[in-house]
């Protein structure tokens, strides 16, 4: 074997002591971090008030009186007295049925009640004159009852003539089809010129009223008890509000359906609603709050304050020496632009509102003053 060169030993103990000395250099070398910059964010105070206490949820609004127009009498449509959509008042004439026939029919049965009129007073004095005859034996029992059985029959015939007039005179004013309710009228659906026939004929046209409306919707079973209490205290407010308007409307609970629906879990109630301005509409879509009470000394932080993660909702409170605490929420109902705290924060505490982002326990902040963060 051949054997290293005698300098191979030298060479490397410099190689070893330049790695050595390189190595201790770079140790000694080390930059210390600098402390991270406070975050900026945006705050607000949590205050404590008195809230209402509510159930949210949807529904429908339905007129409260929805009169489907027939006719109840055949005939000949001759006019339609109303605009489509038109708001019209109780007693407003809608439709004529061609009365030719039913005039007809009244000026018979009055002839006829005259008739009976002449009748009955010949009948009558027959009966007068008779009467001091039969006193005097003059006229048999059996002559005079007959007389007396010839007025009764002629009062009763007279009777019977005159609702038969009655009868005749009601078809008469049904060919004036007149609105039942104040309201809005919808589409004319059988147009002049068509023959209806009496009350099972097609519908002519739908009267709504809707200064008041109907708002049904639903709420859980679990619900139930709570709302049932709440109106053995008096009776529940609701507000009405339809998307992308703003404006409440306030109105009054004024059923509880008798049956909770075993498929879906749920069980309906009716509101009532003013809507003396006309502004909300039979059919619509609108949000629903049921208000069960008042809860007193609620604590509320803005709504933009709570954050939803993982383990549910939580918000960043600002100590008195400017760092963040994480906290853990349990969060009610929302007041608006802010969200009541049941558990989590107190009263006069500083909330984060803006710059959560990228935020950790214990971080340095400071108040952002720009409005931006």
């Amino acid at each position: 074997m051949k054997a290293f060169p005698s300098r191979f030993p030298v060479l490397m103990r410099w190689v070893f002591a330049a790695f050595f000395l390189i190595s201790g250099n770079g140790c000694s070398e080390k930059k210390e971090i600098p402390p991270m910059p406070p975050r900026p964010v945006q705050t607000a105070i949590a205050v404590q008030k008195d809230v209402p206490s509510y159930i949210e949820t949807f529904g429908n609004l339905a007129a409260l009186v929805n009169v489907d127009i027939k006719s109840q009498v055949t005939g000949k449509i001759l006019e339609a007295h109303f605009a489509q959509g038109q708001k019209v008042a109780e007693g407003d004439l809608l439709f004529t049925i061609d009365p030719a026939e039913y005039k007809a029919a009244v000026e018979k049965a009055q002839a006829v009640v005259r008739s009976d009129d002449v009748d009955m007073k010949m009948k009558k004095d027959t009966l007068e004159r008779n009467r001091g005859l039969a006193s005097k034996e003059l006229v048999s029992q059996q002559d005079f009852e007959k007389y007396e059985t010839d007025v009764e029959a002629a009062a009763a015939k007279t009777l019977l003539d005159k609702a038969e007039l009655v009868l005749a005179q009601i078809n008469l004013d049904y060919c004036s089809i007149k609105s039942p309710v104040n309201g809005v009228t919808g589409k004319v659906l059988v147009d002049p010129g068509n023959i209806v026939l009496a009350n099972n004929g097609p519908t002519l046209a739908n009267v709504k009223a809707i200064d008041s409306l109907y708002v049904d919707f639903t709420v859980t079973d679990r619900q139930l008890q709570a709302i049932r209490s709440a109106m053995d205290a008096g009776i529940l407010k609701t507000e009405v509000l339809v998307p992308n308007d703003g404006k409440p409307y306030v109105g009054e609970l004024k059923l509880i359906e008798n049956a909770i629906d075993n498929t879906t879990g749920t069980i309906s109630l009716r509101a009532i609603v003013s809507n003396k301005e006309n502004a909300l509409w039979a059919g619509q879509f609108v949000y629903v709050k049921l208000i069960l009470g008042i809860q007193k000394d609620a604590v509320l932080i803005p709504y933009a304050a709570a954050q939803l993660g993982q383990k549910g909702s939580f918000a960043f409170v600002v100590t008195p020496e400017n760092k963040a605490d994480l906290r853990f929420l349990k969060v009610g109902s929302r007041q608006g632009e802010d969200i009541v705290v049941e558990d989590g924060i107190k009263k006069d505490e500083r909330v984060v509102t803006s710059g959560q982002m990228g935020l950790s326990p214990g971080v340095t902040v400071i108040e952002n003053t720009t409005g931006t963060t």
